[in-house]
């Protein structure tokens, strides 16, 4: 993995001034920096949330979830201490607890604060749904594919394309009674939110699952899940991050089921013959 502190010193001098701010920051706090979130990392550098984000994408990386991601590597490959979320001092099963503890509170608070009319409507249109596409990359690419076999388990149909390239040209040939699923633990990904502006452009229903709002996908998608997890250290690469994503979707997986239970049993209900006159 390439120093993200390496490549700002060596192109810090093609920045933009107030891409320079943010350079300047990361450099002499990088500890801090793994703790903010996009909007508090541009709080701090009197910028906008737009320019953390072109920074982020001028040294090469997805977003700013991905630079975090990358600065933690190296903090951690030069003995740097960055914060736990458990006590490195505690015993191991006083871990084992503090984890237990942290982890059910984010599937707790995603599920309960999810609106539940919502994941009926998804559900209801992803069982009438010609075609269904799950689009998501990086850490969110796992999640998307077992999105979309766990509906294709269903008897739906659905895949899971990876190459930005097929997705720019397969958007366009979708129609109204097709859905575009984008996943994006930031909000930010540029691929997964431009195809779902393509979609509304050709009037598809686009899902978007994220872990911010406002955020680029929160504000395309016709429909928008919300995770409810901190800003981490690993940030859409932790375990915890896509094991709530797939909390979530279970619950539209479930009411999936149901609806599929409902539309068979009309079909194979008994027609009562008509009365002869």
């Amino acid at each position: 993995m390439k120093d993200p502190i390496d490549l700002i010193n060596k192109r810090y001098k093609s920045f933009r001034t107030s891409e320079k701010r943010v350079a300047k920051f990361v450099q002499e706090n990088a500890d801090e920096v793994i703790t903010l979130s996009i909007q508090g990392l541009a709080k701090k550098c009197a910028t906008s949330d737009a320019t953390v984000l072109r920074f982020c994408r001028s040294l090469g990386y997805f977003g700013f979830s991905d630079f975090k991601t990358a600065l933690v590597t190296i903090l951690l490959k030069y003995g740097r201490k960055t914060k736990l979320e458990i006590d490195p001092e505690l015993e191991p099963h006083s871990k084992k607890d503090q984890y237990l503890k942290t982890f059910q509170e984010r599937i707790d608070s995603t599920i309960r604060n999810c609106n539940y009319d919502d994941v009926q409507q998804i559900s209801k249109r992803l069982t009438n749904a010609g075609r269904i596409i799950c689009i998501g990359f990086g850490g969110s690419a796992g999640v998307a594919h077992i999105l979309s076999d766990s509906l294709c388990s269903l008897g739906l149909y659905c895949i899971c394309p990876t190459d930005p390239s097929l997705i720019h040209n397969l958007v366009p040939l979708l129609n109204s009674n097709d859905i575009v699923i984008g996943i994006s633990y930031s909000g930010e990904t540029e691929e997964v939110v431009s195809a779902l502006n393509t979609a509304k452009e050709h009037s598809i229903f686009t899902v978007g699952l994220t872990n911010f709002s406002p955020s680029p996908l929160a504000n395309t998608a016709d429909i928008t899940l919300m995770t409810s997890v901190p800003d981490i250290q690993l940030g859409g690469y932790s375990c915890q991050v896509r094991i709530t994503q797939l909390a979530l979707l279970e619950l539209v997986i479930h009411e999936c089921y149901e609806e599929l239970a409902k539309i068979h049993l009309d079909k194979s209900a008994p027609v009562s013959p008509s009365t002869k006159k």
